[in-house]
């Protein structure tokens, strides 16, 4: 996986279908939780200015794998390990910047095993609320779980495509602390990772950043890891110019939590199954909440 296809993925998350049920309208008042928080939030409108695109200043670094052998050896638990209930519940912010500007979403997905799922997004510029939930036979297949069975699955990818993976998993799935010793453990057997230290995310939260490159040097996929749990903070994929890096994509990971339920669960008697294969990516109802402003960011955002 690439950054690109990082970015694809993302995309294809976004695309608009209609489904059979159609859940209720966000209640008018929706928490947003703080960063790092183990409350199950909620994206809500917030107007605020989104950051340019210049790439993340990082320190000279060297070598990742002394820095990721000595993570995963203290490798610690978090408060929100010790949540539970049948779904992983986590909170991004996404940017993605082009030449046509740059959009934002403010995402709260909703995982379980199963594949079955829901989303409450708000995505800008165009400020919309979109609403979405499906069953296993309702959506692609990722088997998220399945990829921190065992350092095998990780291991099959390139070091600037794992970077992506990992970064991609983290905006569906909340790695408990076994899992992320066996993340820390892959990277650090992983050829051609560099490691820099006091690396600072979009919340001010300060971790190391563990990087990686393709295109002959000139595309940086960039991880932040918190340094004592060795959870992602933040991922970024950046292009040299002439200027220096400049993001392709942004990626922020706030809220990682379990809950019983998801945010609307559908009326007794089974969901309904689409009748699109089951491959396809998680489709949104055709039904979207305009709103005035923009989403709610935390104050360490």
């Amino acid at each position: 996986m690439t950054a690109a296809t990082l970015i694809a993925a993302v995309a294809a998350v976004a695309a608009v279908a209609a489904v059979t049920t159609v859940p209720p309208a966000l209640p008018a008042t929706v928490s947003a939780g703080a960063a790092d928080d183990c409350a199950v939030p909620s994206p809500a409108p917030h107007r605020r200015t989104s950051p340019g695109s210049a790439g993340v200043r990082v320190r000279p670094g060297g070598p990742a794998r002394p820095v990721l052998l000595g993570l995963a050896g203290r490798i610690a638990a978090e408060a929100c390990d010790a949540t539970t209930g049948r779904y992983a519940v986590t909170r991004h912010h996404l940017w993605r910047y082009d030449a046509g500007g740059v959009e934002d979403s403010d995402v709260v997905r909703w995982y379980a095993a199963d594949d079955s799922g829901a989303e409450l997004a708000v995505r800008h510029p165009r400020q919309q609320v979109a609403l979405d939930w499906w069953s296993p036979a309702g959506a692609r297949a990722p088997r998220l779980t399945h990829a921190y069975a065992s350092s095998e699955v990780l291991q099959r990818v390139d070091p600037s495509a794992l970077v992506d993976v990992l970064a991609e998993l983290a905006m569906w799935h909340s790695p408990d602390r076994s899992q992320r010793h066996l993340a820390a453990r892959v990277l650090a057997d992983t050829a051609g990772l560099t490691a820099h230290p006091a690396t600072t995310d979009r919340a001010g939260r300060v971790g190391v950043g563990i990087a990686a490159f393709s295109e002959r040097g000139r595309t940086r996929h960039l991880l932040i890891l918190d340094a004592r749990s060795g959870q992602v903070l933040a991922y970024e994929a950046a292009t040299l110019t002439t200027s220096g890096w400049r993001a392709q994509v942004y990626l922020l990971l706030l809220t990682r939590t379990h809950a019983a339920r998801r945010w609307w669960e559908p009326p007794t008697g089974g969901e309904p199954v689409a009748a699109s294969p089951p491959y396809l990516e998680p489709r949104h109802a055709a039904v979207w909440v305009i709103h005035s402003g923009q989403p709610c960011i935390t104050d360490r955002a």
